[in-house]
C-alpha cells in the first residue's frame, strides 16, 4: 500500500516587490524633498523678517531722536554739512548712520545702512525740491507760497525720509519711511 503523503498546501510568502519598494522611495524621497523645503523657507522667512524688523525699528528711533530735539535745531543735526552742527563740528548725528544687525551693500562707500533725506539744495531747505516721496515741493512756512528761497529760519514743517538699505539674508533689502515733523508756532 503506497502512502499517500498529503502535500502541504504552499503558503505564498507575499513580500514587497521590487517595483513596490522604488514606488515606496520615490514617495518616501518627495515627502522628506517637500518637508525640507518647508523647513528651509520657515528659516528664511523669520530671518527676513526680522532683518525688517531691525530696519522698522531703527526707522522709529530715529524719528524719535528728532522729535526729541529742538524744532529748528533739526538740519543742523542732521544734515550732511558737520560744520554747522550745534556743538561744533562732527558732535551732531548727520543724515547718515548704521543699524546693529545688518549689513552694508557690497561697495556701500559710507559703510553705513541708513540715510535721512530731507529737502535741501545745496544746503538751503527748499520748497521747490523735486521730491514725491516727501511730497515735495510744498510749502514749509505757511505762507501759501512754494517758492525758491532758503527757509532753514522760518519753517513749520519739515518732511523727512528715512531710507534702510541693507544686504539680507535673502539679498539687497530697501525700507523707505517718511513722516512730517511739524514745530509750534510763536502766537
Amino acid at each position: 500500500m503506497k502512502t499517500q503523503t498529503r502535500s502541504r498546501p504552499r503558503r505564498k510568502h507575499r513580500g514587497f516587490t521590487l517595483i513596490e519598494m522604488m514606488v515606496s522611495l520615490v514617495v518616501l524621497s518627495v515627502c522628506s524633498y517637500l518637508l525640507t523645503s518647508t523647513i528651509s523657507a520657515t528659516i528664511a522667512h523669520s530671518v527676513t523678517q526680522r532683518e525688517q524688523a531691525v530696519a522698522t525699528d531703527a526707522a522709529a528711533n530715529v524719528f524719535e531722536d528728532m522729535r526729541n530735539e529742538q524744532f529748528l535745531e533739526l538740519l543742523r543735526l542732521y544734515d550732511d554739512d558737520p560744520l554747522n552742527d550745534p556743538l561744533g563740528p562732527g558732535t551732531a548725528a548727520g543724515m547718515n548712520f548704521a543699524v546693529t544687525g545688518l549689513t552694508p551693500f557690497d561697495g556701500d562707500l559710507d559703510g553705513f545702512v541708513g540715510r535721512i533725506t530731507l529737502p535741501l539744495i545745496d544746503g538751503e531747505l527748499r520748497e521747490d525740491c523735486n521730491l514725491p516721496q516727501l511730497e515735495l515741493p510744498r510749502d514749509l512756512n505757511g505762507d501759501t507760497m512754494v517758492d525758491a528761497k532758503d527757509h532753514k529760519d522760518d519753517f513749520i514743517i519739515l518732511p523727512v525720509m528715512v531710507t534702510i538699505e541693507w544686504d539680507g539674508f535673502a539679498g539687497k533689502r530697501t525700507l523707505e519711511i517718511t513722516t512730517m515733523l511739524a514745530g509750534l508756532m510763536e502766537l
